[in-house]
């Protein structure tokens, strides 16, 4: 059934922003069939709103949304006291499954229809989210999070184990109706050892996932990875051996990472989620995105739960134009077509174009008709939040409605 939808409609289209004032957004069996001032006989009224492509969310976690806010002075310690003992909660599948409903919908409610989420370090609890995950209709890159170095023992799992848990989810979740896919995802060097991390890099060729895991965040964690692994000059380095570097590898944060390490990441056309309000809350120092330009990575932008204390890529986005005075027209970019490159998806969803996923959401801002494209995405990113969004779709499907107060 084709179905159309007035409205202001901001996106990047054949490589430019274009604001398409009143028009119809078409679309037919879930994908975009254009863009048109003709009117349309089968139409949902939005002309009082913005469209917008559906905002991707390139790295964050779903164990840990019940541990945002909780200050420590830095990573290594605040993963101990409170991350671990929140990630141990997992254990439990009906609070596995109470966490997975609340986090997935809190993502709908922000706007964000694509994300690549760590799960938790268990496979049932996995599964759980895997389930939820189909149940909203989101897409999703996720994989449950691997340990068997310097983590309490609860949180360890053998290589072994780790092979046959992830062929397991795997089998079953991989493209799973064109929207969830499975990421191998080793949390850190810190805590997987270079046999650990192998073995998941040569499944994760084998079945062509994607690799997810964290990269030079904060400085006495690259000392760790470096005590840990005396033969390597950097930590790039120590992935790369591992073989879990690649097109289909996301690599969060990146703060510190070298010249070098930024050759080689480009090299192996890996690409970086940065996370500017989890960097601001671990005071792990601000990555530089003129840096990642000037060898072209692909860059998306993560909420990071729970590091970071929001899901609403707005304010992450606000976070990221504090850290390196980005443009509104360049944030925006990073929080949809970007995002989608830095996952390889930029065929599928990140901008309203025929042929794509209808992946947008609605949005409410006040007296925007005389606003430029410019002051629009700038009062969004500056003023947005999650009280901005009446309506996410993904494959033309509604998954996610405000309610009327």
């Amino acid at each position: 059934m084709r179905q159309a939808y007035l409205s202001r409609i901001i996106t990047y289209y054949n490589g430019e922003l274009r604001d398409f004032k009143a028009h119809y957004l078409i679309v037919e069996n879930g994908k975009i069939i254009g863009i048109s001032e003709k009117k349309q006989e089968n139409f949902v009224d939005y002309s009082d709103y913005v469209i917008l492509p559906g905002f991707v969310d390139t790295h964050t976690h779903l164990a840990q949304i019940d541990a945002r806010a909780k200050w420590y002075p830095d990573l290594i310690g605040w993963l101990e006291k409170y991350i671990f003992p929140a990630e141990l909660k997992f254990r439990d599948d009906e609070y596995a499954r109470d966490a997975a409903q609340r986090f997935f919908k809190a993502l709908a409610s922000n706007g964000t229809t694509t994300a690549a989420v760590f799960s938790s370090p268990f496979k049932n609890a996995t599964n759980i989210a895997f389930q939820e995950a189909s149940e909203r209709g989101l897409r999703i890159i996720m994989g449950q999070v691997m340990m068997d170095i310097n983590v309490p023992d609860e949180l360890k799992i053998s290589v072994e184990k780790a092979e046959k848990d992830t062929r397991e989810l795997v089998n079953k979740w991989h493209g799973y109706n064109e929207l969830l896919y499975y990421a191998v995802t080793p949390r850190f060097a810190v805590s997987c050892s270079m046999k650990l991390m192998k073995n998941l890099a040569k499944i994760s060729r084998e079945k062509e996932l994607f690799v997810q895991t964290h990269i030079s965040e904060q400085e006495r964690e690259i000392e760790e990875v470096l005590k840990l692994n005396p033969d390597f000059k950097n930590y790039a380095e120590v992935y790369q051996h591992a073989g879990l570097l690649g097109p289909k590898t996301i690599l969060a944060h990146g703060v510190h990472l070298s010249e070098e390490e930024l050759k080689i990441i480009k090299n192996e056309n890996s690409s970086i989620a940065h996370c500017p309000s989890s960097n601001f809350f671990l005071h792990s120092g601000i990555m530089s995105i003129d840096s990642m330009k000037r060898f072209k990575l692909r860059i998306g932008f993560g909420s990071d739960i729970a590091a970071g204390p929001y899901f609403s890529m707005f304010e992450v986005a606000r976070d990221a134009s504090y850290s390196n005075s980005i443009s509104p027209e360049e944030a925006f970019y990073y929080l949809t077509l970007g995002g989608a490159k830095s996952l390889g998806f930029d065929k599928i969803t990140g901008s309203l174009e025929p042929d794509k996923s209808a992946d947008f959401i609605v949005v409410s801002l006040e007296n925007f008709d005389d606003l430029s494209t410019r002051e629009l995405l700038s009062s969004l990113i500056y003023l947005g939040d999650d009280r901005n969004i009446v309506a996410t779709y993904v494959n033309g499907k509604e998954v996610y409605k405000r309610e009327k107060i």
